[in-house]
């Protein structure tokens, strides 16, 4: 009862609302550099500029990640992924990360900016305001390059692309992709997991919430590394290497706007298709565990796919959703003729024993 209404203290004392909706800049590069060998204070203009700043930062011989006050950073020899949430401005980053890799002696090969629909688009600064605001910062720090794409209803749940291409790129013998875990409406007693009385960054703080959720299960799972961090009163993110491979999360347990996403590219490949003969059932594992663990009421899932890797990814992850929940929808479009982007949202399946009337989802 005591540690009760002490978390019932803390939740009175957290702001109500936080965007937890995030925003991500993903490009790829060409040649003989490598992107590693930046110093640390590009990477920390990059976060400056973006709205946000580094918490901390691990490094291992297939990439080194960077965990923000607002999300992550990851940086591979020609790949960085900068993904952001709250109020935060990363497409402003963009013109900064271009001239980082050409210090670096590589080329943009592509760049994509993406974001799924705000909770309250009202509150974004003005650079995020709007699909033409958005679409209009992309194509003047892409050098007009490029194009923007809304998949899924624009009444609904929906994913804006901004896609550039600066080079031609034969994806049909790359294996390159990524998928994105985005879930709302998390039960009470996961969202109670993220909250604590540990000061923000207590490494026990952390810790807990890691194994308290299930996620210490996934990432021993997957061979991981992981670097988590607990935030004040409630709120949580990781980084985890796994090889190649990374996974990040980030949590925000506030009632009003309750949100947790996963986004990996486990089993992926960029220098060819991958060699793994069970991608799509270890890919629909994870995402098993991964619905499990956090039970949301409603889930978006993405997908980013080289054509190469569409053999051995066969109908995950959208497969391993659909024993608890229902798809309301999909949306997929192809980019030149050999890479694609998938959207589904689904709502939790509900207990056919409850009335009509009163119907609502197991949580």
């Amino acid at each position: 009862l005591l540690l009760l209404l002490l978390l019932l203290l803390q939740m009175s004392e957290v702001p109500a609302f936080f965007e937890g909706t995030e925003k991500r800049i993903e490009i790829d590069l060409s040649g003989p550099g490598d992107l590693r060998n930046a110093a640390r204070c590009h990477w920390e203009e990059v976060v400056r500029l973006s709205g946000t700043q580094i918490l901390s930062s691990k490094v291992t011989p297939e990439f080194t990640s960077f965990l923000l006050s607002e999300s992550s950073l990851f940086v591979y020899p020609r790949k960085a992924i900068l993904k952001t949430c709250g109020r935060t401005v990363p497409v402003t980053a963009i013109p900064k990360l271009l001239e980082i890799a050409k210090e670096q002696g590589l080329e943009a090969e592509w760049g994509c900016y993406s974001r799924k629909n705000f909770l309250a688009p009202h509150e974004q600064p003005a650079e995020h305001q709007s699909l033409e605001a958005e679409i209009e910062v992309c194509r003047k720090a892409c050098g007009q390059v490029g194009d923007g794409y809304v998949l899924g209803p624009m009444t609904g749940e929906h994913w804006l692309i901004y896609d550039a291409n600066f080079q031609k790129v034969n994806c049909s013998t790359r294996g390159d992709f990524q998928v994105d875990i985005m879930m709302y409406d998390l039960p009470k007693d996961v969202q109670s997991i993220f909250y604590t009385s540990e000061p923000e960054g207590s490494r026990a703080g952390a810790t807990k919430m890691t194994q308290d959720s299930g996620l210490g299960d996934i990432i021993t799972w997957i061979g991981g590394e992981i670097d988590d961090y607990c935030f004040d009163k409630c709120g949580y993110s990781c980084n985890v290497h796994a090889g190649e491979s990374y996974c990040t999360v980030h949590v925000t347990p506030q009632e009003e706007c309750s949100y947790a996403s996963f986004e990996s590219n486990f089993c992926s490949s960029r220098s060819g298709i991958p060699a793994d003969d069970g991608v799509e059932k270890k890919l629909d594992e994870l995402v098993s565990k991964v619905l499990d663990a956090f039970r949301p009421g409603r889930v978006t899932i993405t997908l980013f796919i080289d054509q190469g890797a569409l053999s051995c990814v066969g109908s995950a992850p959208f497969k391993a959703a659909e024993s608890k929940y229902l798809r309301r929808n999909t949306t997929s479009t192809w980019f030149e003729s050999d890479y694609s982007a998938i959207i589904a949202n689904f709502d939790r399946k509900c207990d056919e024993k409850t009335s009509a009337k009163k119907r609502r989802c197991d949580s």
